[in-house]
């Protein structure tokens, strides 16, 4: 029979082999919950980063067409509805018409010789031309708009200017990404915060339906600027391959199943 002296150091031991047992089941189930902790704090850092409101938006899309915008008549055959009245551009010698969606816009430019045109920007309206005559002068034949969705400073990784012109509101101007010189881009450029912010169309001139995607197919044997592959990575547009310039409007996620496709009157395609 064991002595009170050999019972009492047994249960001792095992007290403290409990006490260390329970000590470390402690520490593991707090580092198991301070993982859990850690863990969680990362996905919300993460779903915080994702959800960061992106600074710029798409905006509109214009296209250089003939004189008057005949080609407006392919468009309202497929249902569009153009918006009333010719917007006129002066001192920069062009004029356009628009097909008013909820979000943007899809705009007929054309150079108009009762616009004037302001000393210094005779070399902005050839440029119009050359865009009007893209099947034969190889240049893009339509520009890309975006406007700003915060009022934080925006840094681009690469050079812009400014363009203003009589027709834009005081004080106000574009800012420019694809470079000066360039002539075989599509101009891409951010609209001044007082025409992006405030649209004169009347309301029921205007789709209800949302631009919720838009694809820009390049020719294979353009070469991108930075510019564009920037608008790309911040997913403002889908770039694509393909024979020839065309751009891809999408209304809505395309949720009806159909798409219109205007060529050869105009590279443009919706779907809806």
């Amino acid at each position: 029979m064991p002595s009170r002296a050999s019972t009492s150091a047994s249960r001792t031991g095992e007290a403290s082999a409990a006490i260390c047992f329970r000590s470390r089941m402690i520490m593991v189930l707090s580092f198991e919950k301070m993982r859990k902790i850690s863990i969680l704090f990362i996905v919300l850092a993460a779903g915080c980063a994702s959800a960061r409101k992106p600074p710029l938006a798409f905006d509109h899309v214009w296209m250089a067409v003939s004189p008057g915008a005949p080609e407006r008549t392919v468009l309202e055959r497929a249902g569009f509805r153009i918006a009333p009245g010719v917007n006129r551009h002066e001192g920069q010698g062009t004029a356009s018409i628009t097909v008013e969606f909820a979000n943007g816009f899809v705009e007929l430019l054309w150079p108009d010789e009762s616009v004037p045109v302001a000393p210094g920007m005779e070399r902005v309206v050839e440029k119009f031309r050359k865009r009007a005559a893209w099947r034969t002068s190889g240049w893009c034949p339509f520009s890309l708009g975006f406007r700003r969705t915060t009022k934080e400073p925006l840094r681009l990784p690469f050079p812009t200017w400014s363009l203003t012109t009589a027709w834009l509101p005081p004080g106000a101007a574009m800012e420019m990404l694809t470079p000066r010189d360039d002539t075989t881009s599509p101009s891409l450029f951010i609209s001044p915060r007082a025409l992006s912010d405030d649209n004169p169309t009347p309301p029921d001139a205007i789709d209800p339906r949302r631009i919720t995607g838009v694809r820009l197919i390049e020719p294979s044997a353009y070469a991108p600027i930075p510019a564009l592959r920037f608008v790309e990575r911040e997913h403002l547009l889908a770039v694509e391959r393909g024979p020839e310039w065309l751009v891809e409007v999408t209304l809505d996620g395309g949720r009806a199943g159909k798409v219109d496709d205007f060529r050869p009157e105009l590279p443009l395609r919706i779907r809806r």
